[in-house]
Order: C-alpha cells, then structure tokens, then sequence
C-alpha cells in the first residue's frame, strides 16, 4: 500500500472507512496506514462485531473517530447513544435525519457535554430511489428530500449532514 499520500483527517478531507466485519481486519488497516492516516470511520458491523474498544483504542492513540451509526430511536434513546459516543471520544456521529427534528436535536443537546463531537444527520440513505421513498410515503424525489432534511438538520443545529454526491 502507498502511504505516501497524507491522509489528513484533521482537517476534515478524508476519513478512511473501516468497513470491515472484525476488528483484526480494521486494525490491520490502521497499522498498514501507520502515522500517515489518523482520522477513521467506524460504522454499525464493526461497531456491533467489535464492541466499542476499538473506536476507544483508536482515540486512545491520537486518532479521530467518526461513528457513522445514523441513529434512528426515541430522542432519549439517541441523546444517550450520543453521550456514549461523547464519553468513547468520538469526534462524529451520525443521526438519521428522517427521524425529524425531535431526535436530531436531542443529538446536539447530547453533544453538547462533549465539546468535539460533531453531530452530522444523514439526509437519504445513498441507495435509496424515488420508489423507495414512494414505498414508505415520501412523495418527493430524492434530491428534494435531501433538500428538505438538510434545511431540518440545520434548524436542529446539527454541525453538518452526509449526503449521496448527486444530491450533495
């Protein structure tokens, strides 16, 4: 692997997608990547194969941690998912902005305990199509539901949103 390229993190360009089922896969990763990566992003498989350790070792070591979990529960529930990733030292975490503004502004309220962290909501799931959003009731086409979601997570306060490139 050339490591050559920087890999940033820091200043938000790129986070490297620990996308794997185990945590030995993951951890291989970061050590082939060494000092020239510290910026990673864990999401819902590694974290439920792996259990939290490994997102509190990587910040352990000085690395960054995006939990990608687009939490979508009661706005207590998530407040208390988010205060974890808070006390883990995640710098970000996802909520799922079609849980409307109730949750993700329990998110911000959560993450204010946590001056690092980050609160993004994800506007539209990248796979989605217009007839799925049409299968749970959701008249607008994506690019208008993102839109809309966008201008939600805003009022909510969240500090930014994950989007699909074409409606980005």
């Amino acid at each position: 692997m050339n490591t050559d390229f920087p890999c940033p993190g820091a200043d938000g360009r790129v986070i490297v997608a620990l996308d794997f089922a185990d945590r030995r896969s993951a951890e291989g990763l970061v050590e082939r990547l060494g000092a020239a990566c510290s910026s990673y992003k864990i999401g819902l498989e590694l974290l439920t194969s792996a259990g939290p350790g490994l997102a509190r070792d990587l910040v352990g070591r000085g690395n960054e941690v995006f939990l990608d979990l687009k939490l979508f529960e009661i706005p207590n529930s998530v407040a208390g998912a988010v205060r974890a990733a808070g006390a883990l030292g995640a710098s970000m975490v996802t909520v799922h902005g079609m849980g409307g503004t109730g949750i993700m502004a329990a998110a911000v309220d959560a993450a204010r305990e946590f001056p690092r962290l980050r609160v993004l909501a994800l506007t539209v799931v990248t796979s989605m199509t217009g007839s799925d959003l049409a299968d749970i009731g959701v008249a607008a086409d994506p690019g208008e539901q993102v839109l809309r979601l966008a201008r939600l997570a805003m009022r909510a306060g969240c500090d930014g949103v994950v989007a699909s490139p074409r409606e980005a």
